[in-house]
């Protein structure tokens, strides 16, 4: 059976590639028909359009810059709106690259259009010149002017050209930093522009009249208020003492009324009143009037579904959107609902409009376009430990119209071949508790012996808080291990059939749970285990992980470590612990940290991994990384084992939407004898 699985691969992959092959030749044979067409149309353009007097910009540059416009006289023919409006864009475009004192002129001979350049000098932009500035110091105006520091203006003057453009958008940027600042009258003027003789060079003098600051004075309320003081300043979400900045008020005035509707009052009104003009400088006063209106609830809901051919059950997206019926009006749980309906991957459009009735009820009218539910998808990839991957998987989101998805799975790495069957009900018995079951068989080659195995695990997890999951779990399975290496003494049972009951926990502050940059992450697990004939055994299993940003770098810490109750004799080799690798200690290959037997891992009963890492941005997508790893492995019947082992290293991360491709080199600065001096991880994911 195996063998006729693994042929069946190999059959896929010949015919993807021959797939590709045939697409490339499609390609190959369009190159040439696509390539006269593109000379035929840049022919005519030529013949229509002729352009003379550019040096410093080439002629093609020119072209590909105002391709738009040239379309339009080939299309439509030559006028001289037309001609005119090519000549301004690309005056425009010197002028954008510095060309300050270029013109652009026109002829039109019956139907050819010609473009005279007279360029003039290129000017960079030497020195600019701040006057009047006492609150905002030089360099942060250079910052807000150029986005360069005068050093780097000096140093790389070519990469300023001198544009009126560009200066006028600097102005108004330094004059949104004084607005913001509550330097309402503040006044800049930028005219003062020095050409040098050669016009060559362009001094910039920037006059700023800064005026007085105008700060939030008294901060008022009136009507219904409802709410202490206290709670109302809190929720206008602006600091009370700070800069009066335009807009500052009506900012305040959409969060106060945001935090009248967060309590049920959804049809709130509150008026911001503040006039900066009524004072010369100094605190504004601003005044807000509340008319809070009756508490809303969430009431009846309609489902409208444009899809020609509806899958979904009717009643699908009610019981979904029900948790929320008669609760009162908080619009952070409808987002929460909403977005857990667009996480099924079931809709391509979801619409959520509510609608004020009778006894302050909001209707919520529910408009849904289904999006595909049956999917294909094949995988390929490559891991140091795995080697070469390839996969298949079949899959229905919407198993018999109830929204549930199915998928089933098989996948193949040079260490062997698994497949799967899930399936998952994130709505249990229209709970708020998920189900995830998956029946599973696989036969796997490891470092010292194979395995055969089938089972079925059920998982019951429940969301208590926002970051909080809690779960159970039970899972039987049948195991066949035979020995390509290791003593079979050393194997514990090797023909067994494992039940195992557990329970977990989850707590997830990350930002990303793929491509984490902040927060952290601890679970947890605790089970019993019977292995038939050998006894009962518990473990536990720990967790940390913490990552803090520094700029555009990230430090991220882990920690984990296991402990399993019985004698290593006793507990099946594949429910031991294993170190070393990828994702633990990276100094040493996978598995490769801990007792061996003829060169073979054999794992053990407790183990520990502690990880540092560094990463930074390269270019791109690209990170590089830096890291300190140490980690141990207990086994009591081996001397020597359980001692901290330690791996020092660098790498590089390539981040892609579904995680980070991993290249890992790390160096063992201690190696013992028989042990390599390090090892090169390549796999996918973080590490920790």
């Amino acid at each position: 059976m195996t063998r006729r699985v693994r042929l069946l691969f190999l059959l896929l992959l010949a015919s993807g590639l021959a797939a590709s092959r045939a697409q490339e030749n499609n390609a190959q044979n369009a190159l040439p028909a696509a390539g006269l067409l593109a000379e035929t149309v840049q022919a005519e353009a030529r013949e229509k359009i002729e352009i003379t007097g550019e040096q410093a910009i080439t002629e093609g540059e020119l072209r590909a810059a105002q391709a738009e416009a040239i379309r339009e006289i080939i299309e439509k023919g030559v006028t001289p709106a037309k001609a005119d409006d090519l000549a301004y864009y690309i005056g425009a475009y010197y002028r954008k690259a510095g060309f300050a004192q270029v013109s652009v002129d026109y002829d039109i001979h019956g139907n050819k259009v010609h473009i005279k350049i007279n360029e003039g000098p290129r000017s960079e932009l030497h020195k600019l010149t701040f006057v009047g500035n006492h609150i905002v110091d030089e360099k942060t105006l250079y910052d807000y002017m150029i986005g360069a520091t005068p050093e780097r203006l000096a140093r790389e003057p070519a990469k300023f050209p001198y544009t009126s453009a560009e200066i006028s958008a600097g102005v108004d940027r330094v004059r949104g930093l004084y607005l913001s600042k509550g330097y309402l009258n503040v006044t800049i003027d930028a005219s003062g522009v020095q050409l040098s003789k050669d016009g060559k060079q362009a001094d910039v003098t920037v006059h700023i009249a800064e005026g007085p600051i105008f700060t939030i004075g008294d901060v008022t309320f009136s009507g219904d208020t409802l709410f202490p003081r206290e709670k109302l300043m809190a929720a206008l979400g602006e600091r009370a003492n700070g800069p009066f900045a335009p807009g500052i008020a009506e900012t305040m005035q959409r969060n106060l009324q945001s935090f009248y509707k967060a309590q049920g009052h959804y049809q709130a009104e509150v008026t911001a009143t503040a006039d900066p003009t009524q004072v010369k400088s100094g605190p504004v006063p601003i005044h807000f009037e509340v008319s809070p209106k009756a508490i809303y609830r969430f009431g009846s809901i309609t489902v409208k579904n444009d899809t020609p051919k509806p899958r979904l059950r009717s009643d699908f997206l009610p019981r979904r959107f029900a948790v929320l019926h008669g609760e009162v009006y908080d619009p952070t749980k409808l987002d929460d609902t909403f977005r857990e309906m667009l996480r099924t991957g079931l809709f391509d459009n979801l619409r959520v409009s509510l609608e004020p009735a009778a006894n302050n009820e909001l209707l919520m009218n529910l408009t849904a376009t289904e999006a595909k539910a049956k999917e294909v998808g094949f995988t390929a990839g490559y891991g140091s430990y795995e080697g070469v991957t390839v996969g298949v998987r079949l899959g229905d989101r919407d198993l018999f119209g109830y929204g549930r998805p199915v998928t089933l799975s098989a996948d193949y790495s040079e260490r062997g071949l698994r497949g799967e069957l899930m399936y998952v009900d994130p709505w249990l018995f229209d709970s708020r508790f998920s189900l995830r079951a998956k029946l599973y068989s696989e036969a796997r080659d490891e470092l010292g012996y194979s395995k055969n195995d089938i089972g079925l695990r059920v998982d019951v997890t429940r969301k208590v808080i926002a970051h909080l999951e809690l779960g159970v779990f039970a899972e039987g399975a049948k195991f066949n291990v035979t020995s390509t290496g290791i003593n079979e003494n050393l194997l514990g049972p090797t023909d067994y059939t494992r039940f195992t009951v557990g329970l977990t926990q989850n707590s997830d502050f990350r930002n990303d749970p793929i491509n984490p940059a902040r927060g952290f992450v601890f679970n947890s697990s605790f089970d019993v285990t019977e292995v038939q004939g050998g006894g009962t055994f518990t473990r536990g299993i720990a967790r940390f992980s913490y990552y803090l940003p520094i700029g555009k770098t990230m430090l991220a810490f882990g920690a984990r470590g296991g402990y399993i109750s019985a004698d290593i004799d006793r507990i099946p080799i594949d429910s031991r612990f294993f170190n070393g690798g990828a994702n633990t200690v990276r100094s040493f290959a996978e598995r490769e940290l801990g007792p061996e037997n003829y060169g073979n891992p054999i794992g053990g009963n407790i183990y520990t991994v502690f990880n540092v890492e560094y990463d930074f941005p390269i270019v791109g997508a690209l990170d590089g990384a830096v890291f300190l790893d140490a980690g141990s492995l207990k086994n009591k019947d081996e001397p020597g084992s359980g001692d901290l082992r330690y791996g020092i290293g660098t790498g590089f991360r390539y981040k892609l939407p579904t995680g980070p491709v991993r290249l890992d080199l790390g160096l063992n600065p201690d190696p013992r004898d028989g042990e390599k001096i390090g090892a090169v991880n390549f796999s996918f994911g973080f590490a920790f």
